[in-house]
């Protein structure tokens, strides 16, 4: 029975014929035809879902036939849907590391991934504002890499599947086989051209290289030189890179495509591996007179209503001449055989060394001659052996040990556990950077250059753990970074590089979002050899503090206070309030005397006069200093005449003239409610207004 769920999540179950299709770079889809379960028959839409062999699969089509009374569907895994109908809304230039591309597509999925390939970062042009799928296949196909989807985890993979030791051949688990092999870009000769001498100039001399395959000469007498669309690259720099490019072209266009159907014998009681998409074979039919490795790109099994597996159909694919020669017929046979150990060229490094150190321990248990070996009963390609050399874990039937443990130490793909102790561990990455966790200290590398340490710091008297600390060295920058979606980051807080323990300095880029509080006794200082400027809209300066004084850009207002300067007195210094005007006044005073013909003429000072606008009224106040009387016969624009009842008498004036720019302010409101002023201590004392302002 397969259970189906609609969109309200209501399940309903039923029987069905299975088509399931497997496929390098994580294909998972499912055609099916139902046969009994009514409600599933009769109300299966789009938004529908079906868990099948513990994954689940989103209905994309279905066709009901009313003939036959069944309903014919087809289903894809549901990470290609929710990433088909999932749309990535920017455009990226440039290049990036594949995380920051994967870290981009997978963002609010619900799925998350797992990177295991080594790719250098590489560069795209206008890549984004598509569906998320189209991206993803576009980034795995540029990196040159291969993924599985396993739940809620995509796996990145440098290459799917194992190398198997499985052997597939004509009347024991094969059934039928059929090979198609493609000429059609066949070549035995290519040239490659990369970079100029100078870059600039397309007339210098290029890099140029030229590759002739096995078959060449073969050829040559009936066709001349069957020649590939030449490689024309001007990123290639290093002559054995191009000469690997034009070679794959060659030696790739000669292509055997190869489908089979499998007997899956496991199903009557042997134990070989049935093979998955990746996984690489050993394939034997006399009949066609094939016997070679091949790779598996698609598995397409059926089942049917029970559940049982009924048919497999395996697709290899793209077996290049090259691949041909690199493990010939011999070769594969006697591996096959075991009359020949596998070739170290298979192998890693680290997987050959320590696949050579299990294997070579064969006498030296007695269970077999390798040691005690476990098979997992329902799949024989994870084998654990154990002998006097060590603990292995294969996944690839016993040919190699990726996961093992011998005298030498311990490989492992991934390492999992609560606590992992140790004296010291290292990671290093492509560009030379390397970190070192030793002795409770993690250090940042540049090559063999210190950066800096992660650790504690101590007591300089005790030598007292105390605390824990960031160190930068100097020539390098230690910073709190904030990432961005394209995979570049901005420093938020920086130590330069030119920061020194004698003369340390930092940079804060980022913008403060709380309140700047201080616990300092004897006062808080912000000092600086030069200017201090302070912005409340993020552009103009308000105020600004400099060497000759203090400056206030814009109005300035005092709550709960007075305007004073502070006077040096016999007494100490005293503080002299400013004089409070309902309006905007700017006032001069002066002293004069009248003539002869008992007046005199006060010209406004040309100063005084840019700042008041004598086009408005202004008023002048006279203090007589005789016994005569005194009065303002006329206002100029820019001067007043004064006038007496007595010759020669003098006098003393005061003017006051509306300030240019603010002549109709008068007692300007501050929009400030009676609650908002509750909310600042000291404003209402008593219930009486105490506010003082100057705008």
């Amino acid at each position: 029975m397969i259970t189906f769920t609609d969109v309200e999540n209501n399940e309903y179950q039923a029987q069905c014929e299975i088509e399931k299709t497997d496929a390098v770079n994580g294909e998972k889809s499912l055609s099916g035809t139902i046969y009994f379960g009514q409600d599933v028959k009769a109300n299966i839409a789009k938004g529908w879902t079906l868990s099948f062999l513990d994954e689940d699969y989103v209905v994309v089509t279905y066709t009901k036939n009313d003939k036959d009374n069944t309903v014919t569907f087809s289903a894809v895994q549901a990470f290609f849907y929710k990433l088909s109908k999932t749309a990535f809304y920017e455009t990226w230039n440039g290049s990036h590391p594949l995380s920051s591309y994967l870290d981009a597509l997978f963002s609010g999925t619900g799925y998350t991934y797992d990177n295991t390939a080594s790719v250098a970062a590489f560069e795209k042009q206008d890549w984004g504002m598509s569906d998320r799928l189209s991206l993803f296949n576009d980034i795995i196909g540029q990196a040159n890499v291969e993924f599985y989807v396993d739940g809620k985890t995509v796996h990145v993979v440098p290459a799917m599947g194992s190398d198997l030791s499985t052997i597939v051949r004509k009347k024991f688990n094969l059934d039928t086989a059929e090979i198609q092999t493609d000429n059609t870009s066949f070549a035995t000769y290519g040239r490659g051209y990369g970079a100029y001498s100078k870059p600039n100039d397309t007339t210098s001399k290029r890099l140029t290289v030229e590759y002739k395959s096995p078959l060449y000469d073969y050829y040559y007498p009936k066709f001349g030189a069957i020649e590939a669309v030449p490689v024309a690259d001007e990123r290639y720099t290093v002559t054995d890179n191009l000469l690997a490019a034009v070679k794959e072209k060659v030696d790739k266009s000669w292509a055997i495509s190869l489908t089979i159907n499998l007997v899956d014998l496991q199903s009557v009681g042997y134990k070989y591996a049935m093979a998955n998409p990746g996984d690489y074979i050993t394939v034997i039919d006399e009949s066609l007179n094939f016997s070679d490795k091949v790779r598996i790109i698609k598995v397409t099994s059926d089942y049917d209503i029970r559940g049982t597996r009924t048919k497999t159909e395996v697709e290899c694919g793209s077996l290049s001449f090259a691949e041909q020669q690199k493990t010939s017929q011999s070769t594969l046979s006697n591996v096959a055989a075991g009359k020949i150990p596998v070739p170290n060229e298979w192998l890693t490094s680290q997987v050959q060394l320590a696949t050579n150190s299990l294997l070579d321990a064969r006498t030296e248990l007695n269970f077999t001659d390798q040691g005690i070996i476990a098979v997992d009963k329902s799949d024989a390609n994870k084998v654990v052996i154990l002998n006097s050399a060590g603990v292995g874990v294969s996944t690839d039937g016993g040919k190699t040990f990726k996961s093992a443990i011998t005298a030498d130490g311990v490989v492992a793909d991934r390492l999992y556990g609560n606590l992992i102790k140790g004296i010291t561990f290292e990671t290093a990455g492509e560009n030379g950077s390397k970190i070192r966790i030793e002795n409770g200290v993690a250090s940042f590398y540049n090559g063999s250059s210190l950066m800096g340490d992660l650790g504690t710091t101590k007591n300089a008297s005790t030598g007292a753990p105390n605390g824990v600390a960031l160190f930068n060295y100097p020539g390098y920058i230690l910073s709190l970074n904030q990432a961005g979606s394209d995979g570049k980051s901005v420093p938020v807080f920086q130590i330069p590089a030119e920061s020194t323990s004698s003369n340390p300095v930092y940079n804060l880029y980022g913008r403060l979002k709380s309140s700047l509080k201080f616990n300092i006794s004897t006062g808080a200082w912000i000092t600086n050899n030069g200017k201090i400027e302070l912005s409340a809209d993020d552009t103009n300066n308000q105020f600004e503090v400099n060497p000759n004084g203090a400056a206030v850009l814009g109005n300035f207002t005092v709550y709960n206070g007075s305007k004073n300067a502070a006077q040096v007195t016999r007494d100490g210094i005293r503080l002299t309030p400013a004089y409070e005007l309902a309006e905007n006044y700017v006032g001069d005073i002066g002293e004069s005397k009248t003539g002869d013909n008992k007046t005199v003429r006060v010209d406004v000072d040309p100063l005084v006069f840019d700042l008041i606008n004598t086009d408005k009224p202004y008023q002048v106040f006279l203090t007589a200093y005789s016994d005569a009387q005194f009065w303002i016969s006329e206002r100029g624009k820019d001067y007043f005449i004064v006038s007496s009842n007595s010759p020669d008498s003098s006098f003393g004036w005061e003017l006051k003239g509306k300030r240019r720019g603010f002549e109709d302010q008068r007692l300007v409101d501050t929009k400030d409610t009676y609650e908002d002023l509750e909310k600042m201590e000291g404003l209402i004392q008593n219930g009486n207004q105490n506010v003082q302002s100057n705008s």
